[in-house]
């Protein structure tokens, strides 16, 4: 269980608190695009799941809205996604970063993989219903400096409804008290290891507004000099 905390656009806070964490996998709306990652996957060793989407439990304590991303060994990689939750009855969304470890999906499993690495999410979130109408406008992106590295509208992954009707048929999710990471955009380039700092962000054009989020990746394996 983990509480955190979130400024909302009126200025208010609010504090839910998750007994659960899912984290979708292949979540795209086409199938070409679905078919195209699962090969690219495929192609760096890793094992692609025969049913998808997918949706992987994680550690709630793995959640963190700081700015350093403790990291063991220089395998990891982030990934921007859209993340859902709710509260007191109002369904919300923010940013997340699902970090993963590479060599460890290439050898065991996504899922292992997945809870090795922290979960950076942003201190603000939007209530849905404020996005719901021009939500396929909306865009995510994740840049290391001046570099690019993901940038795409929602529309390229399931709908939020969607999203958590098969998280609750595969998985129970639980709206209140449960916490869902989407999925992520394509890649536009590859990160290179000495890429360390890191900014996501979930952008709104038609309300000219983003959440953001900075973060930095340390390997807690190296000495300091």
């Amino acid at each position: 269980m983990t509480q955190l905390r979130f400024m909302t656009p009126d200025g208010g806070a609010i504090f839910p608190v998750v007994e659960q964490l899912l984290l979708a996998g292949y979540s795209g709306r086409s199938e070409i695009d679905v078919a195209a990652h699962l090969a690219e996957m495929r192609a760096l060793g890793v094992s692609v799941p025969p049913n998808v989407p997918v949706f992987h439990p994680a550690m709630t304590c793995l959640l963190m809205q700081g700015g350093r991303v403790e990291a063991i060994g220089p395998d990891t990689r982030p990934e921007v996604e859209f993340v859902l939750f709710s509260f007191e009855g109002t369904d919300y969304v923010t940013v997340g970063n699902d970090q993963f470890d590479l060599a460890t999906e290439q050898h065991y499993s996504a899922e292992k993989s997945k809870s090795l690495c922290q979960k950076v999410i942003a201190r603000t979130a939007w209530p849905f219903s404020e996005v719901r109408d021009h939500w396929d406008r909306l865009i995510l992106e994740l840049r290391s400096g001046q570099t690019l590295l993901q940038a795409g509208a929602v529309d390229s992954i399931l709908a939020p409804d969607s999203l958590i009707v098969q998280a609750q048929r595969q998985r129970g999710f639980r709206r209140e008290r449960g916490m869902l990471f989407s999925g992520t955009v394509p890649m536009l380039q590859p990160i290179e290891p000495c890429m360390l700092d890191f900014a996501i962000a979930l952008r709104d054009p038609v309300l000219g507004r983003a959440i953001s989020c900075d973060f930095k990746v340390a390997d807690v394996t190296l000495v300091a000099a």
